[in-house]
């Protein structure tokens, strides 16, 4: 099942005597393991012993941590709304002795334990930003997961230098230039004198190595329909597309990853309009790809060339769809909550309700792999809804 040779450096994610390879590849191609659920527990049941806020949650709803050894004893457990994890400090999700090396500095801490990055989200859901911190491990455990991805969907012999067009100050812009590098694409960000689409699109013409043909791949938000609210999070396709009067997307673009927003939301038809732009220059359809995350866990999904529905892959985010009233997992075709646990030594988010809702299917891809997808992904508008989560929740 493997879509490209190229060199995925390994690396293990591991709490307690349950550890995963996040570089192998096989993980894209079907389901949720046990193994992999075996760590998800095991990662849950240490919460209440290195960090208060979990200690604390598990006594008010009355869970004993060593019980969580299944799925229906790991469901149990309340979801955490979206209003909830807003309303905390910047460190709360952080393991005690962390919160406590923040007063004085990591000096004497490995390397590999030292917070390393931290991202805050946009607030565009009208609520409080939340914050997300992550040490060195990791960062290089979500990197090597995404770089997976990538490998497992894209097809690398078709792309070699990428234009990043993420906000330098957004999770994507670093994550996406990481992922890509790790596996040998030259990436090269939009750079910060280059504030309208067509300062943009002018270093996409001109820049990315231009004497060896330029760029070949755009890494970048797909854009907002008319009338729908969001924050920016750099220039994007549909503005991109609607000044290239020269035509140098259709003619040079092979692949194009977008994130950030639904790719496929209504009136940006942004697959359509590259393809028209494709045959007007004589080139093949350029290939689309999109993954899914957020600055709270990333990498959660990434789609196929068949752009059915997101994978779901196994790696550092654990995804689960749950009913709005009951709180319990859909069933295939059901629409529900995403909620997100975090498996990480940074800020910890345990059944999260990150504000989206989606469709969850576990028929097998026309790709040939059976690891679950999720449709039609939506972000919740209502802020009650956000605020109160789910059945289940406290």
């Amino acid at each position: 099942m493997k879509h490209s040779d190229v060199n995925i450096p390994e690396k293990v994610i591991a709490f307690g005597e349950h550890a995963l390879d996040v570089s192998n590849q096989e993980l894209d191609c079907a389901p949720y393991s046990n193994e992999y659920y075996e760590l998800c527990f095991e990662y849950t049941r240490t919460l209440p012993e290195v960090c208060s806020f979990y200690r604390q949650r598990f006594e008010q709803a009355g869970i004993d941590p060593s019980t969580i050894t299944n799925r229906d004893a790991f469901e149990a457990i309340p979801p955490m709304s979206s209003g909830e994890v807003s309303a905390l400090t910047d460190s709360t999700l952080l393991p005690d002795a962390t919160r406590e090396c923040l007063k004085t500095g990591f000096f004497n801490m490995p390397v590999q334990k030292k917070l390393w990055r931290k991202f805050t989200t946009s607030g565009s859901s009208g609520l409080r930003p939340k914050v997300s911190y992550y040490t060195r491990d990791d960062w290089e455990v979500l990197v090597t997961t995404g770089a997976r991805m990538l490998a497992s969907h894209i097809p690398f012999y078709k792309i070699s230098r990428a234009l990043n067009c993420f906000n330098g100050g957004h999770v994507g812009a670093k994550f996406q230039e990481d992922i890509f590098s790790t596996l040998g694409v030259s990436v090269e960000g939009v750079h910060i004198s280059r504030t309208t689409p067509e300062a943009v699109l002018e270093q996409l013409a001109i820049s990315g190595a231009k004497e060896l043909g330029g760029f070949n791949t755009l890494i970048i938000p797909p854009g907002l329909p008319k009338g729908m609210q969001g924050a920016s999070k750099g220039t994007n396709l549909d503005s991109l597309l609607e000044i290239d009067v020269d035509n140098i997307i259709g003619k040079n673009i092979r692949v194009i990853l977008t994130s950030g927003t639904p790719r496929e939301a209504p009136g940006l038809n942004l697959r359509q309009r590259v393809w028209e732009a494709n045959e007007l220059a004589g080139q093949e359809r350029t290939q689309f790809f999109e993954m899914y995350g957020f600055s709270e866990s990333l990498p959660n999904a990434m789609d196929c060339e068949m752009n059915d529905g997101l994978h779901l892959a196994p790696g550092p985010t654990f995804t689960e769809v749950l009913d709005e009233n009951t709180g319990k997992h859909v069933k295939s075709g059901e629409k529900g909550f995403v909620a997100i646990t975090g498996l990480r030594n940074g800020s910890r988010f345990l059944r999260y309700l990150v504000g989206d809702e989606a469709v969850y299917v576990d028929e097998p891809c026309k790709c040939g792999k059976t690891s679950p997808r999720l449709k039609n992904i939506e972000r919740v508008k209502e802020i009650e809804r956000l605020q109160q989560g789910c059945g289940g929740g406290l």
